[in-house]
């Protein structure tokens, strides 16, 4: 009994396993761009070199540069701009496209104060990430309440502030399944879902034995 019970737990790791890794192949194809993606969420990169000339052209009013860069930096999820589930990209990358995600747009925001040298501070929910600046009115989720962090810039990074968020569940599904599940092209569902069929096939696949007969009945 002992024996066959860490056979089967032996089995079941290499099947988790496999399917981890399944997942974050089917997922990315280059698996650098997630590693870049958690270094930039970690610690965004506020490139003002990426937007100065442009910034140049903007009035210095906090509301009329946000509406700005709403209008230049089109809404796109990941899947449409970078073919993955979810990216933290740099300015200068979402100026180049010049489609993005509330990241994209938000480090772009950023990036557009700082080479005005305007305050502001990254706030981000479980959901959403946003720029709050002096004078901005929260609305919807972009409400001081549902931000978990606050992170404002300083001479040597970021300081950091964690907030216990109130967090609206049902809300925050429907924006989950949009931004990740329903733009997700069907084929890439497709593959991910036939990778797992395999793995957990892989066990109950191949040869059997079968107890021979004996051709002739004892009397």
């Amino acid at each position: 009994m002992t024996t066959v019970t860490a056979g089967w737990w032996v089995r079941g790791r290499w099947r988790v396993a496999l399917a981890v890794a399944w997942t974050l192949f089917a997922l990315y194809p280059d698996p650098t761009v997630l590693g870049r993606s958690i270094r930039n969420a970690w610690s965004p990169v506020i490139d003002p070199d990426a937007v100065r000339e442009w910034a140049k052209t903007l009035p210095r009013n906090p509301r009329a540069i946000e509406d700005a860069v709403l209008t230049r930096i089109a809404y796109a999820v990941p899947w449409e701009t970078d073919g993955v589930p979810w990216t933290f990209p740099t300015p200068a990358e979402v100026m180049a496209r010049g489609s993005g995600d509330c990241q994209g747009r938000a480090v772009v925001l950023a990036s557009t104060f700082a080479a005005l040298g305007m305050p502001y501070r990254l706030e981000a929910s479980f959901d959403h990430i946003w720029v709050d600046y002096p004078g901005r009115k929260g609305t919807g989720i972009e409400r001081p309440e549902r931000a978990f962090v606050r992170r404002a810039p300083t001479e040597r990074g970021w300081a950091s502030r964690l907030n216990l968020p109130e967090i609206d569940w049902a809300e925050s599904w429907r924006i989950e399944r949009d931004y990740f599940w329903d733009a997700a092209p069907t084929w890439r569902i497709a593959l991910l879902g036939l990778g797992w069929v395999v793995i957990w096939a892989l066990p109950h696949v191949g040869p059997r034995r079968t107890a021979l007969r004996p051709l002739v009945r004892p009397a």
